[in-house]
């Protein structure tokens, strides 16, 4: 989780490759009023992104994501607890990677990035929505995105394959 530009689709993606797991895109799932009014540099509001998360979470319960053997790696901004909440009660239990750093080093990359439709504009209405996670959501570890990337991947490879071992698996 965290706000455009911090790098959630490269951990995520490598993670799940790292694991054997199943990597899912949210972006991939935002209706096309979501990209118009982001691209257009139009904050989404709450009942914006209702939708877009119900299409992720059936998703990720269809069988595209399996029987629930492998681990699903969801880049997923998921910047306010209530929406973390609405992915616990339709997914189960999280395990959060929250990648976090400073506003420049966002910014920066959203400048560098090309081909995306969230514009560096709204990294401000993101952080504003930001909600840091607390230990009331359960598993949660920060990483500061100015560390390496492969730094944050095998750490957060080493978290996440630890907690998995631990859990039972269901569906």
């Amino acid at each position: 989780m965290g706000v455009s530009g911090v790098g959630k689709s490269t951990v995520a993606e490598e993670v799940a490759r790292r694991s054997g797991g199943i990597f899912v895109e949210a972006d991939a799932f935002h209706p096309a009023q979501n990209i118009e009014a982001m691209s257009a540099g139009i904050p989404l509001n709450d009942d914006m992104r209702w939708h877009w998360l119900e299409a992720l979470c059936l998703h990720v319960r269809s069988e595209n994501c399996g029987s629930g053997e492998s681990p699903v790696f969801i880049a997923c901004s998921a910047l306010k607890r209530k929406y973390r909440d609405f992915l616990r009660e339709r997914l189960g239990p999280l395990f959060i990677i929250h990648l976090d750093g400073d506003r420049e080093l966002i910014l920066n990359r959203l400048q560098a990035r090309k081909g995306h439709f969230m514009p560096p504009a709204l990294l401000d209405s993101q952080i504003g929505d930001l909600e840091y996670p607390s230990q009331k959501e359960g598993a949660c570890v920060r990483f500061d995105i100015a560390e390496p990337i492969d730094k944050i991947v095998s750490e957060a490879f080493s978290l996440i394959e630890n907690e998995w071992r631990e859990k039972p698996r269901h569906s």
